[in-house]
């Protein structure tokens, strides 16, 4: 009898990661595709990419899709029943009858890979924002934020490009101060003047994606001191610490915590807060959103997430299927190498 394998999948703004295991925790192949997120890109092509990446590493691993034991998907913006449905009922028909689809936000995977499966918050900065809490105890999910780019994603890459470029155009106009930021949006997309933007916006096909980008920008402008750059930054993190507030406050662990607050029954308390996404990984971004009152206090061990998400959607496509993950198992998913 062939060797039953799984798939975990974790699907952003920016990017989708596909990998293949055993049940021991070995993991056989790798696969990358685009943002497989459906609430910014056509169904049709989340469905091109998901199915693409599971053909790949079927393929690498010289797997059949009979030895499929179980698939569990985080995909960005998939949390809400009618879309988990969605996507579990069209793999469905792409997959053979009786294999198990698990689908959920990515933040889930996010938060699994950070803590090995464990009670945490993840709280994600990426081309969006989200903030999750799970309580495995329970079984209990708190989600606040992630409404997407039109309804709320504050504090993330997308965010801070998008008011990047606002304030770039609130210059221009004489509407706003003068911004370090106008000469390094005119040279990240060759442009000679900030009226060029419109079309350079305006005319992508994945505009989500070109805007988050921009925040790469704010990053630079604000480690050199621009105001209108550090003020977005400062602003981008306390919209990330209000997401954090709110989960604890959902979760029942402690009312939102104050400045003033004191802090000394919380001692042998703390928290895994799993911290990841394209912002995090801009020391400077990290190092201020460290310094916040919020993660000062000490109710929290904070954990910039160093494991690939995706190995998050592996261990919960196992422990789906009952598997309980070993020291061994835990050895041989953190050494897989990824590509870069």
């Amino acid at each position: 009898m062939a060797e039953t394998r799984y798939i975990g999948i974790d699907g952003g703004g920016t990017k989708t990661v596909c990998i293949l295991g055993d049940a021991e925790g070995s993991i056989l192949a790798e696969s990358r595709g685009e943002s497989s997120s459906v609430k910014s890109r056509p169904w049709e092509d989340v469905q091109q990419v998901l199915l693409t990446l599971i053909r790949d590493v079927l393929d690498q691993s010289g797997t059949d899709m009979s030895q499929l034991g179980g698939i569990f998907l985080g995909l960005a913006g998939s949390d809400r029943p009618e879309d988990r449905k969605r996507i579990s009922d069209w793999l469905q028909t792409e997959l053979p009858e009786g294999v198990p689809i698990t689908v959920h936000n990515d933040a889930v995977t996010a938060l699994a890979a950070g803590t090995w499966g464990q009670k945490g918050i993840a709280l994600i900065s990426g081309t969006g924002s989200i903030a999750y809490g799970f309580d495995p105890a329970t079984g209990g999910f708190v989600r606040v934020g992630g409404w997407g780019y039109l309804l709320g994603d504050e504090g993330s890459g997308f965010d801070l490009g998008r008011k990047a470029l606002v304030a770039v155009m609130r210059a221009y106009d004489g509407r706003g101060e003068p911004t370090a930021l106008t000469e390094l949006v005119l040279e990240r997309w060759s442009l000679q003047h900030p009226g060029q933007l419109i079309n350079t916006i305006y005319g992508q096909d994945n505009v989500r994606t070109m805007i988050a980008d921009g925040s790469k920008l704010v990053m630079r402008a604000a480690a050199d001191g621009d105001p209108i750059a550090v003020k977005l930054v400062e602003e981008a993190i306390q919209e990330l610490e209000e997401l954090v507030k709110t989960v604890i406050a959902s979760m029942g662990e402690q009312q939102p915590i104050e400045e003033s607050d004191s802090h000394d029954h919380l001692v042998g308390k703390t928290i895994p807060l799993v911290i990841t996404g394209g912002l995090f990984s801009d020391q400077m971004f990290e190092k201020r959103f460290m310094q916040t009152p919020l993660i000062q206090s000490g109710m929290f061990d904070v954990r910039l997430l160093e494991r690939p998400p995706v190995i998050g959607a592996y261990l919960l496509a196992l422990q789906e299927r009952g598997f309980e993950l070993t020291e061994v198992m835990k050895q041989r998913m953190a050494a897989f190498i990824f590509r870069k």
